[in-house]
C-alpha cells in the first residue's frame, strides 16, 4: 500500500507554497523524477492566474480553463472571457498520466483547489491506482466538476480502446 501514489489536490496558494518550501521551479523540477505536478489556471491571463511553471516539462503539465460548463459562462474564479475544458485537454492529461504512471506523489492546483482540480485528482487516483483512503483523508475539500470528471473519463475509455 506504501507504493501506490498520493494524490494531492490544492488551491494555488498551497501549490506555491509546496514548491517554495521545496525549493522546486523550472530550473530544476526535471530532477523530481516520482513527482507529477498538474497545474490548471484560469484562462484570463492576469498575474494571479499565470502558471507557476513557465513551460511544460516531462513531469509538469500547465492548462487554461475555467470552472465552467461552457465557454463564456460565468466562473466563480475568472469574471472574464471564460473557456470550458476541451476534449484535447482531456486526452493531454490522459496521456501526462500515462507518461507519468510511476509517479509516487501527484500534485494538482486550480485557483481553489475544489472543482477542476478535483476533478482531475479523482481520475488521476483511479488512472495511477492511488492511496484512496490517504486521497479521501488529504483530499476532503473537492467537488469536482462535472464537465471535466466526464470528458476525462471518456478520454481515459477511448484511450484504452486505441491500446488494444
Amino acid at each position: 500500500m506504501d507504493d501506490q501514489a498520493k494524490i494531492y489536490v490544492m488551491p494555488k496558494v498551497q501549490f506555491h507554497d509546496t514548491l517554495n518550501k521545496n525549493d522546486i521551479d523550472d530550473m530544476n523540477v526535471d530532477e523530481f523524477v516520482k513527482i507529477a505536478f498538474i497545474s490548471i489556471n484560469d484562462s484570463d491571463g492576469e498575474y494571479y492566474h499565470q502558471p507557476l511553471f513557465h513551460h511544460d516539462h516531462h513531469n509538469v503539465l500547465n492548462l487554461w480553463f475555467d470552472d465552467v460548463e461552457h465557454d463564456l459562462e460565468i466562473s466563480p474564479t475568472n469574471k472574464g472571457v471564460n473557456s470550458a475544458f476541451s476534449k484535447e485537454q482531456a486526452k493531454k492529461i490522459i496521456e501526462f498520466l500515462e507518461s507519468n504512471k510511476h509517479a509516487k506523489t501527484v500534485l494538482i492546483h486550480c485557483a481553489a483547489g475544489i472543482s477542476r482540480s478535483g476533478a482531475v485528482g479523482r481520475v488521476a487516483l483511479e488512472y495511477l491506482q492511488g492511496n484512496r483512503e490517504q486521497f479521501k483523508m488529504n483530499n476532503n475539500q473537492i467537488s469536482p466538476n462535472p464537465r471535466v470528471e466526464r470528458m476525462l473519463n471518456e478520454a481515459w475509455r477511448e484511450s484504452k480502446q486505441n491500446r488494444r
